[in-house]
């Protein structure tokens, strides 16, 4: 049996746990199963992350990242709130479609309750970073009055929906598709109309 070369072990971890996630939940995952997806050795994989807690919120906290970054980077040089919020939801839909079972892996994350997550200083900046591009959009008067938690919802539900579909059902739609949908979100909750974001 060939083994992971040592630079592509923590490439080869990070991809064996999101595959043996998404295939059985975070629940019933087995160290065991992900060293063997990852061709490593199970000591091998305990040298890295002590616990499977540990392994799991590795993984958890750099999909998370990776979502996050490009979010941001999609609405970095955009103007005003509008333009970025567009951005930033478009971006969260293009990852699910990009790296579906990354996604997925999240979502199912994000669904349990885990002190770690909760606590940890570097996902609570990146929510806050997301939230005050939210808190801006109703400071500039783009967004209605509402709690910037629930507008939250409102613009993250159907992006997450639809890149949770692509994840367990590969499908994706169409950028016409897409546009629809974000201009019936938009109208939810903007005071601008979505002709001219």
């Amino acid at each position: 049996m060939v083994r992971t070369k040592s630079g592509d072990k923590p490439k080869a971890i990070r991809a064996a746990t999101i595959g043996e996630v998404a295939e059985v939940g975070s629940t019933a995952v087995s160290v065991n199963k992900i060293a063997k997806r990852a061709d490593l050795s199970v000591g091998t994989l305990y040298r890295y992350h002590a616990t499977k807690d540990d392994l799991l919120f590795w993984v958890f906290k750099q999909v998370k990242s990776d979502i996050h970054d490009a979010m941001m980077t999609a609405a970095r040089g955009k103007d005003g709130a509008a333009q970025r919020l567009r951005a930033m939801w478009f971006a969260l839909v293009e990852y699910g479609f990009a790296a579906p079972r990354d996604f997925l892996f999240a979502e199912m994350m994000s669904a349990e309750i885990r002190d770690g997550f909760q606590e940890d200083l570097v996902l609570k900046q990146m929510q806050s970073e997301v939230l005050a591009e939210i808190q801006a959009g109703i400071d500039s008067e783009v967004l209605v009055h509402a709690p910037v938690r629930t507008l939250e919802i409102i613009l993250a539900s159907p992006a997450i929906t639809l890149a949770r579909r692509a994840s367990i059902a590969g499908v994706e739609m169409e950028k016409r598709e897409l546009d629809r949908v974000f201009d019936l979100v938009w109208r939810g909750i903007a005071q601008v109309e979505p002709t001219k974001v």
